[in-house]
């Protein structure tokens, strides 16, 4: 070999040996760290991320849906007091950091065990004392075993809380009743002539017990479908008004079912934390840094609670709940805000701030309660600002047939070069259709995105996820049912996530033991900072 050929094998020998050492000492040191690296910070391939446990937007959900249709009995519901939950190993000294694993096995109330997955579990560590809390994710074994995984994030003695969400037996035939009658929940429609007054019922599909006639108001529901019963001596063009009700298609036995055998919960120890000399878990990363694409491939825990405050893993609020700030950041961008009450509750303190008065149509609103399109705005310092009910299907209190229009209609009214800021989102009223229908929605509502970004590339969009309410007056198995729309979510802005923010709101509510189907008046602030972070400087 040529002295040439020698030394230049020696230099290669010599750098693969220094890029040996360096990776070497790289792969420790994420050993150690790797613990808080979530995909929020370091996202995988979306193809890797699509089969992660720990997701919090599910891609599972849907394909289980036929095997949920076939749970359609009482036999075999689990009980929270017959089923087994304990720590792994008894582990009662953790770390911060550290996965703490709950080993579960469910039950029925005659003692035997359950064979079959399905169930919607929740797990999660609370210590009121320091109000804080994380909500942890659990896995399905397909037999009726479970494991727990929730991660401890303060030093501290916290609880290890147990639920059962929904069993398998309420989303089956919650699901079978949704998907034969097209609502859970019954709709009202109102026909007027002169001082002729009828009222019938209404759903998303023509079949509704005790109605052989219908009106098909489709077309005036913006082709989403809508059917109404016949009125006996009016005709279909005389409706004129739209209202809730409380009638369903379920019988006494189901609506038990529904009202009672969900969200028991119950301690299955209590833990003793310690700081260790790891990282705290809260990112250091700049809200308003953190690409869009990231929102949608975040893991368990997106975040906790600790002192009350909310300490994302994705990404850190660096806006000023000011003013100053967010008038300087929403200049000349009209915001469009759409959704239900939960939005409004975002809407009500971010118009507070800006000193802006509400009005629908000309009255001023000066309540928190309305369910009808708002505008707030300072023409003097260039602030606009409007919130609206997403259409039909939406439980409101009577209201004339046109004061619901399409999300996409909206969205086609905003302002061409304009960056406009719109944040969309679709849960409680929802949740009492189908997920067929519900991606319609979806899809009609991406369709406006995409012509809103052609006509105003610089325009903001975000999505409020699903979040979680266990009052009990309400039917629905809302753990399933978050995850599938979820998955309907993910599915359909799949092309467009680069562009597109996905707020998940699930972790905190689950974690926070969130009761009402509006959060604690002190989250929605802590929230709409952190949602304005990602487009505000």
């Amino acid at each position: 070999m040529s002295v040439h050929k020698s030394v230049y094998f020696r230099r290669i020998l010599i750098c693969v040996a220094v890029t040996t050492v360096i990776w070497i000492f790289f792969l420790l040191y994420l050993k150690d760290t790797e613990k808080w690296l979530t995909p929020a910070v370091f996202p995988c391939p979306k193809e890797e991320y699509d089969f992660d446990e720990r997701r919090t937007l599910s891609m599972k959900a849907l394909e289980r849906l036929d095997t949920y249709m076939n749970f359609t009995d009482f036999i075999s519901l689990v009980n929270i007091t017959t089923s087994m939950v304990s720590i792994r190993n008894n582990k009662s000294d953790v770390i911060i950091g550290d996965d703490i694993k709950v080993d579960i096995v469910l039950y029925n109330g005659r003692g035997e065990r359950s064979t079959q997955g399905g169930d919607m579990l929740r797990v999660w560590l609370r210590e009121p004392s320091l109000n804080a809390s994380v909500s942890g994710y659990v896995v399905d074994h397909d037999d009726g075993s479970y494991t727990g995984i929730v991660k401890a994030m303060w030093a501290g003695s916290p609880e290890l809380m147990f639920s059962i969400g929904n069993t398998k037996e309420h989303v089956g035939i919650y699901m079978n009743l949704a998907h034969k009658y097209g609502l859970i929940t019954f709709l009202k429609a109102g026909f007027e002539k002169q001082t002729v007054r009828e009222s019938t019922l209404c759903s998303v599909v023509p079949n509704i017990p005790n109605v052989t006639e219908y009106c098909n108001f489709t077309s005036q529901n913006y082709n989403f479908s809508f059917f109404c019963g016949k009125p006996n001596t009016l005709g279909c063009a005389d409706w004129i008004w739209y209202e809730r009700t409380s009638t369903h298609p379920s019988n006494a036995k189901q609506d038990y079912l529904f009202l009672n055998n969900k969200y028991f919960k119950k301690r299955v120890g209590k833990l003793i934390v310690l700081a260790g000399s790891g990282a705290t878990g809260e990112s250091n990363v700049s809200c308003n840094d953190v690409s869009s694409a990231i929102t949608w491939q975040t893991t368990n825990p997106t975040g906790y609670f600790y002192k009350g405050n909310w300490r994302s893993m994705i990404c850190k609020p660096t806006l000023s709940w000011k003013y100053e700030s967010y008038a300087k950041c929403l200049k000349n961008r009209p915001v469009l805000m759409t959704g239900d009450s939960t939005t409004r509750n975002w809407y009500s303190p971010l118009t507070a701030l800006l000193r802006l008065r509400v009005f629908v149509g000309l009255h001023e609103v000066k309540d928190k309660a309305w369910q009808k399109f708002a505008e707030a705005r300072n023409i003097k310092e260039s602030l606009l600002m409007y919130w609206t009910p997403h259409e039909i299907p939406f439980y409101s209190y009577q209201q004339n047939k046109h004061n619901f229009r399409s999300v996409a209609s909206r969205i086609d009214d905003l302002p061409e070069n304009k960056s406009a800021i719109v944040i969309l989102h679709w849960f409680g009223h929802m949740t009492r259709t189908t997920p067929q229908h519900f991606r319609k929605h979806i899809t009609s509502a991406k369709d406006a995105i995409v012509r809103l970004l052609r006509r105003s590339p610089h325009s903001s969009i975000l999505i409020k996820g699903p979040h979680s309410y266990t009052y009990r007056i309400f039917l629905e198995p809302f753990d399933y049912i978050s995850r599938i729309y979820g998955q309907i979510l993910y599915e359909e802005f799949r092309d467009l996530q680069d562009k597109v923010y996905y707020i998940d709101q699930w972790d905190a509510t689950v974690g926070n033991e969130n009761i009402d189907i509006h959060p604690n008046v002190s989250f929605n602030p802590l929230m709409v900072n952190f949602v304005f972070s990602f487009i505000c400087r």
